[in-house]
């Protein structure tokens, strides 16, 4: 009972708050890459990425994705060569007051009870595995670009989606990395 009031009245907060939200411009931030036993990795976490309504529903006990798009590119192509995802999601347990984060690449959540480390925890890349070696050949020059966007969230009282990208600008935060080749890679 006490999980479906406070639902309710989440959701009259977010209602009554997406009227007048505030907008951000996220960004990658402390982004690297490397190899690592043969694969490309990419580390980076978004900056600026968070407002009161953003906060809010992720305390409400919805489930939040946010999911980071990685494609390759032969430098002077826009089509790339390879396209994959990872996707983080956050859950509020309103009952027992503590936040559940599940990446993709990970084999185990991560369990947190201070909300600003879960906040940090969720947008963070830790050794994202880009590539194997194997697939980059000599002689040809390469980038990467890295995209996180937001998902919607379903709200089951108001029977309606809540667009998180428009707390973005409705644009998602991008890196692309600076052109390398399979000996930038080795060196």
């Amino acid at each position: 009972m006490l999980e479906a009031l406070s639902k309710q009245i989440t959701t009259l907060v977010i209602a009554a708050g997406s009227l007048f939200s505030s907008h951000v411009t996220p960004i990658f931030d402390n982004c690297s890459y490397r190899l690592q036993d043969d694969v490309l990795v990419f580390s980076g976490r978004i900056v600026n990425c968070y407002t009161k309504d953003i906060e809010q529903i992720m305390q409400s006990g919805q489930q939040i994705l946010l999911e980071f798009t990685y494609r390759i590119h032969e430098q002077g192509s826009e089509i790339p060569l390879h396209v994959n995802s990872e996707t983080h999601s956050i859950k509020y347990d309103v009952v027992d007051r503590f936040f559940t984060i599940d990446k993709t690449e990970e084999r185990e959540n991560f369990i947190f009870l201070d909300f600003n480390e879960a906040k940090q925890h969720f947008i963070l890349l830790e050794n994202l595995n880009i590539q194997h070696i194997d697939f980059f050949e000599e002689g040809r020059e390469y980038f990467f670009e890295v995209t996180a966007s937001l998902h919607p969230v379903y709200l089951e009282e108001m029977e309606k989606n809540i667009e998180l990208m428009k707390y973005w600008n409705n644009k998602p935060a991008t890196y692309r990395s600076p052109a390398f080749s399979l000996h930038d890679l080795e060196s």
